[in-house]
């Protein structure tokens, strides 16, 4: 292993379960991407990009998820990496291509000495038909969620929050609004601006 593979192996180790590193490493070294760990964002986990213009694809997540919730959403991207490589942009994002490459590529991880038991259970029953976002399946996003370091004691869940309340998200104030399906309509208090929030995400209600 020379000095750049061991400073992904150390990046990757970092974040992910203590007994997947070698084998969420070897995702990497069998087909090579750039791997960012982003700062949260409120949209989206992780992404998968790949430019005309550059050799190597980039992978991108989240720093402030818990390690189980990182590896799922690590899994999930070199999935997406797999199916370009492939079949390039010929294929529906999340269709039937990346269900399977996903599935595959997570079930080695799918065992008690990686995932605890609750997550686990939640993790088997979402990798059937597994969905575009991996907090969009209830059961384990609440699962993953009990692993979620408490960073501030005043955090709500979105979804706690009433109607019309308001809340700081990324030093940002918005108003809640009706909820669509796994996410929530607010609106940005400042710019009068829509967003869609996952349901899910921890916010920090506004003092009346």
């Amino acid at each position: 292993m020379d000095l750049y593979e061991q400073n992904i192996y150390n990046r990757i180790q970092r974040f992910v379960p203590e007994n997947s590193a070698k084998e969420a490493f070897q995702l990497w070294r069998e087909k090579p991407f750039r791997f960012v760990v982003s700062k949260a964002r409120a949209t989206k986990l992780g992404d998968f990009r790949k430019k005309p213009s550059e050799d190597l694809a980039m992978i991108t997540v989240n720093e402030n998820l818990n390690p189980y919730a990182f590896l799922i959403t690590f899994v999930h991207e070199v999935a997406h990496h797999r199916v370009y490589a492939k079949y390039k942009n010929k294929v529906l994002p999340h269709g039937v291509e990346w269900k399977m490459a996903f599935r595959e590529l997570m079930l080695p991880f799918q065992k008690p000495e990686i995932f605890p038991a609750n997550i686990l259970l939640a993790l088997d029953k979402y990798m059937i038909n597994p969905k575009a976002a991996s907090l969009s399946d209830m059961k384990l996003a609440q699962a993953l969620k009990l692993y979620d370091k408490v960073e501030n004691p005043l955090e709500k869940s979105l979804m706690h929050l009433a109607e019309g309340e308001k809340f700081t998200l990324d030093q940002k104030i918005y108003q809640k609004l009706e909820p669509r399906r796994t996410r929530i309509k607010c609106v940005e208090v400042k710019t009068g601006r829509n967003y869609l929030v996952h349901k899910m995400a921890m916010v920090i209600p506004c003092p009346d």
